[in-house]
Parts: C-alpha cells; sequence; structure tokens
C-alpha cells in the first residue's frame, strides 16, 4: 500500500494536470458541436450537390496548387457546404465554407486561426504531431496505472478522517468518476492507437475470415494496375447517386476521386455520428453510376469497432437524438471533465503541501 500511495502522487500531480488540460479542451470541443436535427424534411440533395460542385470549382480557380481532402455536408438545410483543403505552396491547409443559397465559396479559414483547429491539435496529439499520439498512449497507460494505485490506496484509507479539506475533496471525486474516467481512457487509448486497433481486431474469426488468402509464393506475379480513367463526372453528381442508392442514410461527407472512385460517407441508424455506410461511385463515366456500397453491417470488425468506441469518447448518442438529450449528455460530459480537473488541483495541492 506505500508503494502504490507513493507512486500515486509522485505520478499524479505530474500526469493529472495534463489529463485535466485534455478533458477540458476535449469538453469544449463537443459544445462547438453543432446539435443533431431532426430531419423532418428531407435533405436538399440537389441544393447541395449544385453548391459542392460550384464552390469546389471555385476554390480551385482560387488555389490551383491545393488539394481538398473531403467535403462536409451540412447537418442542417440552413448550413453551409465545408471544404476541406490542404496545404499549397502559397496556401496553408484550412476550410471554406461554399453558401447552399448562392453556391458561392466563402475565403479559406486557414488552421492557425481557428480555435476549434488549435483545440483538435492539443487534443488529438497535444500539438506534437508525429510524437503525439506516443506521447498520448503513454499518458492513458499512467493514467489507468494510477487509477489502481488510487484505488488501492482508497480502499485501505477510506474509513480514516481526512487531514484537510483537499484531501476530502479528492476522495470524494476519486471513487465517483473512477468507472467513467476508465472508459474515457480507454477509448482515447485505442482512438490515439488505429493501427494497433485495427491488428487487434483482425485477429477475431469473423475478420479473418473475410481477409482474402495471400497467394501463394509461385503464382505469377501481379500485373499492374491500369491507369487511371480521367473524372468525368462531378462530386455532386456522385452525392445524387449516393443518395438515391441509399435512401434512408444521410450523406455527410465526400472523398474526391481516387482512381476514377468517389466515395460518399452515408450514416443511418448506427451510433457513430458519421457513418460506417459507403457507396462508392464510378466518376470516370458520366453519368455517375454506383460501383459498390457498403453498408455499417458488412463493414469488418477491424472499422466497426468505431461504431462504438468514438461515440463513447465523443459523448454521441445512438440513432437520431433529440436536442435535450445532446445537451444532457454534454453537461454530464463536461462534468466529468471539471471533475478531472478538480482531481488533478487537489492532489497537486496536497502533493505540494507534503514537500
Amino acid at each position: 500500500m506505500k508503494f502504490s500511495y507513493q507512486w500515486h502522487g509522485r505520478l499524479g500531480w505530474v500526469i493529472a494536470p495534463l489529463l485535466a488540460v485534455q478533458a477540458l479542451g476535449g469538453a469544449m470541443l463537443l459544445w462547438m458541436q453543432p446539435l443533431p436535427t431532426s430531419h423532418d424534411s428531407p435533405p436538399a440533395i440537389q441544393e447541395w450537390a449544385h453548391a459542392v460542385d460550384a464552390g469546389v470549382s471555385e476554390l480551385a480557380r482560387r488555389y490551383p496548387a491545393a488539394k481538398i481532402e473531403y467535403v462536409n455536408l451540412p447537418r442542417d438545410a440552413h448550413e453551409p457546404v465545408s471544404v476541406r483543403l490542404l496545404a499549397s505552396p502559397s496556401n496553408e491547409s484550412g476550410w471554406a465554407d461554399v453558401n447552399v443559397a448562392t453556391a458561392q465559396a466563402g475565403p479559406l479559414q486557414p488552421d492557425n486561426s481557428r480555435l476549434k483547429t488549435f483545440l483538435y491539435g492539443l487534443h488529438e496529439h497535444m500539438l506534437f504531431d508525429n510524437l503525439g499520439p506516443w506521447v498520448m498512449r503513454a499518458m492513458a497507460i499512467v493514467a489507468l496505472v494510477l487509477v489502481a494505485m488510487g484505488l488501492r490506496v482508497w480502499l485501505r484509507v477510506r474509513t480514516l478522517p481526512p487531514r484537510n479539506t483537499w484531501r476530502q475533496v479528492h476522495r470524494l471525486l476519486g471513487p465517483v468518476f473512477v468507472l467513467p474516467l476508465v472508459m474515457m481512457l480507454f477509448t482515447g487509448f485505442v482512438l490515439r492507437s488505429p493501427d494497433w486497433a485495427r491488428s487487434m481486431f483482425a485477429l477475431w474469426p469473423a475478420a479473418a475470415a473475410a481477409t482474402p488468402p495471400a497467394a501463394p509464393s509461385h503464382a505469377a506475379p501481379a500485373a499492374p494496375p491500369p491507369a487511371a480513367a480521367p473524372q468525368v463526372a462531378t462530386l455532386g453528381q456522385a452525392l445524387v447517386t449516393a443518395a438515391k442508392a441509399l435512401p434512408q442514410s444521410q450523406p455527410i461527407r465526400i472523398y474526391p476521386a481516387n482512381n476514377g472512385v468517389a466515395s460518399v460517407r452515408m450514416r443511418g441508424e448506427e451510433w457513430h455520428p458519421l457513418g460506417l455506410d459507403r457507396v462508392f461511385v464510378n466518376v470516370a463515366a458520366p453519368d455517375a453510376p454506383v460501383k459498390r456500397i457498403v453498408r455499417a453491417s458488412e463493414q469488418p470488425m477491424t472499422v466497426r469497432y468505431l461504431n462504438v468506441i468514438y461515440p463513447l469518447h465523443l459523448g454521441w448518442l445512438p440513432g437520431t437524438p433529440s436536442v435535450a438529450a445532446a445537451l444532457a449528455i454534454r453537461v454530464v460530459w463536461t462534468l466529468l471533465a471539471l471533475a478531472l480537473a478538480g482531481l488533478a488541483v487537489s492532489g497537486a495541492v496536497q502533493r505540494f503541501r507534503t514537500k
């Protein structure tokens, strides 16, 4: 018990403030997300398609060296279409909104001018770029060990009177929020380790059965892939085709063509806020036919795990939650962040007082 007590204090006052920053930043990001809409009327697919084509064309003229990463479709009919532009030699990465009513693209909003982008960078990789995921994984592992040590100490001293108010606050907050904290740490670790998670879920029998067998060593080498056909259809046409192919799902995001095939991400009734349905459209043909459809239930386990892990971490409810339910879960997640900050402050104060 003495070992757990000492190292819980030594490591906790270093890790807990970093975790508190992560939690508070995540709560701010949560409140920046749009609230769910009822979708009583069908989405304005034709208007969105026209805005996508006009906006993408205009942005291509403004920033010819930039690359479009994806196009986010609005959750509500009155919101703009958002285009994600990757860096070019003359402009950094950023976002541009396209007014659906006028089909005109607004100015590029660089990443360094957006609080939301800064918070994403802080929350996802601590602004360390490639080193960030490793830092986040180490923080999560150490924090889970600290939780186990803290519980062991609490079970031994819970009946003893606290020496001061800070210690009493620490004892009260810890046991109440320990399970939600473990859930957030575990889901955050999995999300920051996608390669590890896919490798683990690929070991499941169902996922392994879906993996095609490797070619034998004596097989003839595969022929080189044919040259990609030029894109003839537009992303707006791909959107219309995808909406007709899955009329019960809502289009969420369009990915530009890769080897003549564009991808439209759709959301049905699954838990994941971005949806796991995919419609692949052949934009090398003038009429933009559907190449294939991959529904959420048909995705391999290496993808479907995100339908649970990501919403749990994000605080997103399944289906189409009401505005009241979405606000309630955001309040709960914010209280979790504040509780973690309270644990960090109360633990740090105790640590410094004992020095």
